[in-house]
């Protein structure tokens, strides 16, 4: 696979490996809803371990489908970078985990931070995956973000259940 010029960072980064990155696409709870994509390359051709970077857009209020006393949220936009793996894969199901820096802006009036902004942190997640068909595999995963910003201690979970594109994938 021939890479464009300049783009020599992506095979040290991905241990020399060339396999194609493995894609997610999930719905995404909490504090919104929305959408999350990802996309991930092992780190080296023998490793478990994968480099990921999750977009999520989250551009629906709970307020429109029900009241629960909060004013209505503005817009959420996130960005994940870390390390993800699964393992065990038994009998086409496996357990992930996947930690690293978070970058988010609450807009409006957010229900989970008290201020709308910027914030930074970090993350960890645990899900659980089964494999079907060639390559794909589906299931749920919890993540904690832990962030600073205008609110100075923001902690809250996410939840995304969505299916993974793994060509090539143990």
């Amino acid at each position: 696979m021939k890479l464009p010029q300049g783009w020599s960072w992506l095979v040290v980064l991905a241990g020399g490996a060339c396999r194609a990155p493995e894609i997610g696409l999930a719905p995404s709870f909490l504090p919104n809803l929305g959408l999350a994509a990802s996309a991930a390359m092992p780190v080296s051709e023998a490793s478990p371990w994968r480099l990921e970077a999750r977009f999520t857009d989250q551009f629906v209020d709970d307020k429109s489908f029900a009241d629960d006393g909060n004013p209505e949220a503005g817009d959420w936009t996130q960005l994940d970078l870390g390390l993800l793996r699964f393992w065990p894969w038994d009998d086409d199901r496996a357990w992930s985990l996947r930690f690293g820096l978070v970058g988010f802006e609450a807009r409006g009036e957010p229900n989970l931070v008290d201020e709308s902004g910027d914030y930074l942190g970090a993350y960890c997640g645990v899900g659980r995956f089964w494999r079907f068909g060639k390559g794909f595999a589906f299931g749920p995963e919890l993540t904690l973000v832990a962030a600073t910003g205008p609110d100075p201690r923001a902690v809250f979970p996410q939840l995304t259940w969505g299916f993974r594109w793994m060509p090539g994938g143990r």
